[in-house]
């Protein structure tokens, strides 16, 4: 992360070593050194230091001329002129040019030395947000969004289109757990308009109560109410340049939701308790798993609104539509786990992938995230078991699921399935099995998604999408 000069000094000699001796660690900072103003301004063409100390009474130097030109583009400089006896028009003058200070040597020594120690500090402080932000780009960039299947390659496209033109607001739909944070963060740290540390604010909305939700985004003054003893910023304020992602924005009142569009419409916002507008330059994005289109016909979501979040959205696949991503994933997360743990596991056994491929996952990839850290702390070999994937989910294992014969000579668990002469639609056979494999296990829905290989939540759906009904309930109705 260094620079080519990251201080450059223009002087004497014994300028450099006095500078040189503030320092604390030279080698971990560049510094240049000259004594011409040609020199200078070579340095000065390959990079911009974040300090320059320059001699006023040095030869081949003209001070005046050489702040005048540097400052006339209008960039940020950080100057300190320095001289054994300066005459107070010239301290004035570099002053009125831009110069942040003016010292004068031996005389003011300990000053310079400050002066250098806390831009030695803040240097490193740059230093250190700029190494972060790298971090965080890579870690939620685009190339940190994890998958192969078409449905998620399709959503990364759509991503390179949005960071690639300027702010826009994107609402990201899908179930809870499939990754819509990660998706903001990869539009946020991927988008070209944003600077690199810009803050990314994520808040959900359903996980603050009502009447402090609004004191949260907006900010309140000192007096607002009884407990605000001092004035807060809210996090539209604190997400300022950068992104302020509103998760589960679906479930938010409807007075909020009013106060919300004016903000967003207008660019500036007002605390509570405030007299004052304040102007914000915030990125909005929104994320929900609710249906919005049902919700603005029952009256619980301002149609407005929605037009006004809906200029790009996209929409996650839940996990089980995935395919071979589960996959992809269980192995990421394992390499994590194994790591940040110390666990000797690396891989997992076929019968261990299958049941990771069969399971509904309804939490998404939240859920196989947890369920992997589970399996790589259950563990105790280098692969993963499929015991292991069953402790961390939480169920049995599969037994077998029984035989379906047609010609009724099998065990107790086998039975016929009539397939008429016209055929049968796989619809209409998955239906037949589910019917059949519950009238076996007399409506135990969790021994029956046993049976079947899939989980109870999944098999829920499927009696509700086929409007299987329980017959034994029904005769004893009728009764």
């Amino acid at each position: 992360m260094r620079n080519p000069s990251d201080f450059l000094i223009i002087g004497e000699r014994s300028l450099h070593e006095t500078i040189k001796r503030c320092l604390p660690d030279e080698e971990e900072i560049a510094v240049v050194c000259c004594n011409t103003e040609e020199k200078a301004q070579e340095n000065l063409a390959r990079q911009a230091p974040d300090l320059i100390v320059a001699e006023f009474d040095l030869p081949q130097f003209k001070p005046i001329k050489f702040l005048s030109g540097l400052f006339s583009s209008g960039e940020k400089r950080e100057v300190v002129m320095v001289s054994e006896a300066p005459l107070i028009e010239n301290v004035v003058k570099c002053m009125q040019l831009g110069a942040r200070d003016f010292l004068q040597l031996p005389k003011e020594g300990l000053k310079l030395h400050e002066l250098l120690k806390n831009f030695y500090a803040q240097w490193q402080r740059r230093q250190k947000g700029a190494a972060y932000s790298a971090q965080q780009h890579e870690r939620f960039g685009i190339s940190g969004i994890i998958g192969e299947s078409q449905q998620m390659q399709n959503v990364v496209q759509l991503i390179k289109k949005i960071t690639s033109r300027r702010w826009m607001t994107v609402l990201v739909r899908g179930e809870t757990g499939t990754g819509k944070e990660v998706i903001a963060r990869a539009i946020h740290y991927g988008s070209s308009e944003t600077s690199p540390n810009a803050p990314f604010v994520e808040v959900n909305c359903t996980a603050i109560p009502e009447n402090l939700l609004e004191a949260e985004l907006f900010g309140y003054e000192k007096g607002a109410f009884t407990d605000a003893k001092f004035s807060k910023k809210g996090l539209f304020e604190v997400a300022e340049g950068g992104t302020l992602f509103l998760d589960e924005i679906g479930d938010m009142s409807l007075v909020l939701q009013a106060k919300l569009l004016k903000a967003i419409e207008e660019k500036r916002i007002r605390r509570l308790g405030g007299t004052q507008s304040i102007e914000v330059k915030t990125r909005i994005m929104a994320g929900t798993h609710a249906q919005f289109e049902k919700n603005i016909e029952a009256g619980r979501f301002r149609r407005d609104l929605y037009y006004r979040l809906n200029v790009i959205t996209i929409t996650l696949p839940p996990l089980r539509e995935r395919g071979d991503d589960i996959l992809v994933l269980a192995q990421h997360f394992l390499n994590g786990y194994a790591t940040e743990y110390d666990a000797s596991a690396r891989s997992f056994t076929p019968a261990a992938e299958q049941a990771l491929t069969s399971y509904d996952w309804p939490g998404n990839v939240r859920e196989l995230q947890h369920v992997i850290e589970r399996a790589v702390l259950l563990g105790d070999r280098p692969v993963i078991e499929v015991k292991e994937i069953y402790e961390a989910l939480g169920v049995q294992p599969h037994p077998k699921v029984p035989s379906i014969s047609s010609n009724g000579k099998a065990s107790k668990w086998s039975r016929s399935i009539e397939i008429p002469p016209e055929g049968l639609s796989l619809k209409d056979g998955e239906c037949k099995l589910i019917q059949e494999v519950l009238r076996l296990t007399k409506w135990n829905k969790t021994r029956a998604a046993q049976i079947l290989g899939i989980s109870r939540p999944r098999l829920s759906r499927k009696i509700e999408e086929y409007k299987i009904e329980d017959s034994h309930e029904i005769k004893l109705a009728l009764n």
